[in-house]
């Protein structure tokens, strides 16, 4: 299948792209499958905007609804409360108007008893009742409009007739004209008093209807008030929920859509590509990893081809490596036979076997003899390294003590070390415990770590200490010998590796000793490291148990 030939159109099928995710998502896939929602999602998607011009038009919208819903709220509030002054007034006009039936009463009951007892103080009482008509009755003409301000007009009219009249009968009275005050009182003054009681009495059924209007009113707005109130908190909860699901799965459908993209890539599928319909940063990053995934694609390749070439090259390598192997061990064995034969002769000429040796050829045979031990050395650590790395190497575990290990490495090295004029100390506990291990090969990483410190040390001393630590023994060798550079401490116990060309040229050695005992140590389950200052000496550890597993030994010696 060739790159990008399938599609994930995460935007045209909303609910077959989404992943089934629990019941809480059944409404918002069928609102996106059957609903005109989907279409909107969609829409919304293509429209050539940035998700912050998206967010920030949606929360336009929202706010002009808002805005308009608290207009109107004020709106309905202002009518209210133009319509309870307009209440309160007319209620106040209803109480004047009682309150003149109430004086226009009195009048009469006055001008009945000045009539009766004609004394002045029943006819200034008449008078005084008069004046608070007429401020009462001002208070209800400030407010009254239209048929009832002529009402109004109507009864002052009237009221002005009734004092003339009132006064006129004031006059007889004072002059004891009772008869002409009564027969005025009966002709002009009553009549004028019935006429004022009826235009009050319509101008109070009047304020009382405009009252019965004005609480209809109150009560049409308030509904209007909490109809437009209700429908606009309705509206803006819709169109808010509506905006949020419409804008919220224009960005999730995309995110879900690189999301099973990014896990497809993640588990090495770079055969896919996304689609989405968006036409803002989603747009833009749907097709920054679809180019992410051709190029992927292209170094995973790439790093697949080298890794072929890398696996069939290490194969070849390892091949090569055993080959190499399996030759210096049958070569080191081939070497081995003759070389010790050679050794054999030399020892017996030495010894006089063949006759007495010429003094001529004595320091000859010495050095061939010499020559030779160090030649099968050498040959004898081909052959270790080689069986070490073909994984034939076995430890041949057994029950050891340190003094052991350590006691002939001091007994072949002291005449070295004192020909060279240096102290060879061996620093061993009193007290240590029954160990299990190969001794044999312990020896030789101590006899390796310590023939290096006597041959890299000029002058001073080569100390030898083991401490016994929990349930591991450590080995330490120490010098103050020419020590080593910084920078080959990380190489020193690599192959065929010494610290420096002039040194090898000085001090000779074919840098295998370092080699071998590392990996002698760790087939001992152990570590070994180095701390050296240059020109000061150096101190070569190594760390093993204090007992050593043979099914341990055995597994890691393969």
């Amino acid at each position: 299948m060739s790159p990008h030939s399938s599609q994930s159109r995460a935007a045209s099928a909303p609910p077959a792209a989404e992943p089934a995710s629990g019941q809480a998502e059944t409404i918002p896939r069928l609102l996106l499958a059957y609903s005109p929602l989907g279409a909107l999602v969609r829409r919304v998607a293509r429209i050539r905007a940035s998700v912050h011009a998206k967010l920030l038009v949606a929360f336009l919208i929202v706010a002009v609804v808002l805005i308009a819903m608290g207009a109107t709220s004020l709106r309905a509030v202002w009518s209210v409360v133009r319509h309870s002054r307009a209440l309160e007034q007319a209620r106040e006009r209803v109480e004047a108007a009682r309150q003149i039936e109430y004086s226009l009463g009195l009048q009469m009951n006055y001008t009945r008893n000045a009539l009766l007892l004609r004394d002045d103080a029943t006819i200034e009482s008449m008078f005084r009742e008069n004046n608070r008509f007429r401020a009462t009755f001002d208070r209800l003409e400030a407010g009254a409009q239209g048929d009832q301000l002529e009402t109004i007009r109507r009864i002052r009219s009237t009221q002005d007739q009734v004092m003339a009249t009132v006064a006129r009968i004031a006059g007889l009275i004072r002059e004891n004209k009772a008869d002409e005050a009564m027969s005025l009182h009966l002709n002009e003054g009553y009549p004028h008093y019935r006429q004022i009681a009826t235009l009050v009495t319509r101008a109070v059924r009047n304020e009382e209807a405009e009252m019965a209007r004005l609480r209809e009113g109150m009560d049409a707005v308030d509904r209007r008030a909490f109809l437009l109130v209700s429908g606009f908190a309705a509206a803006s909860i819709v169109l808010a929920l509506g905006l949020g699901f419409v804008i919220s799965w224009s960005f999730i459908l995309p995110v879900r859509a690189a999301d099973g993209f990014l896990d497809r890539v993640a588990k090495g599928d770079f055969t896919g590509s996304i689609t989405v319909p968006n036409r803002d940063e989603f747009g833009a990053l749907a097709e920054r990893m679809n180019h992410m995934s051709r190029e992927l694609h292209q170094l995973y390749e790439a790093q697949r081809a080298a890794a072929q070439r890398l696996r069939d090259l290490n194969a070849e390598l390892e091949r090569a490596s055993k080959a190499k192997s399996d030759f210096l061990a049958s070569m080191s064995h081939e070497l081995r036979t003759p070389m010790n034969a050679i050794l054999g002769f030399t020892e017996m000429i030495r010894d006089g076997l063949y006759g007495e040796v010429p003094e001529e050829i004595r320091e000859p045979v010495a050095d061939i003899h010499t020559c030779g031990q160090q030649l099968l050395a050498l040959i004898n650590n081909v052959l270790d390294l080689s069986k070490i790395e073909a994984g034939r190497m076995e430890l041949a575990p057994a029950d050891y003590v340190v003094d052991d290990v350590v006691g002939p490495v001091r007994q072949a090295l002291r005449p070295l070390a004192a020909a060279k004029g240096l102290e060879l100390d061996v620093a061993v506990p009193a007290e240590t415990p029954l160990c299990f291990g190969d001794g044999k090969r312990l020896t030789q990483c101590v006899m390796n770590l310590a023939g290096n410190a006597l041959k890299f040390t000029r002058e001073g001393r080569v100390e030898i200490r083991v401490e016994v630590q929990g349930d591991e023994l450590l080995f330490a060798v120490s010098d103050t010998g020419i020590g080593i550079p910084p920078e080959q401490v990380g190489h020193i116990f690599e192959e065929f590796r010494q610290a420096d060309v002039t040194v090898s040229r000085e001090f000779g050695g074919s840098g295998l000793g370092l080699s071998i005992t590392r990996k002698l140590v760790e087939l001992h389950g152990g570590r070994i490291w180095v701390e050296s200052v240059e020109g000061k000496g150096s101190t070569f550890f190594f760390r093993i148990p204090v007992r050593v597993a043979p099914a341990a030994a055995e597994e890691r010696a393969t």
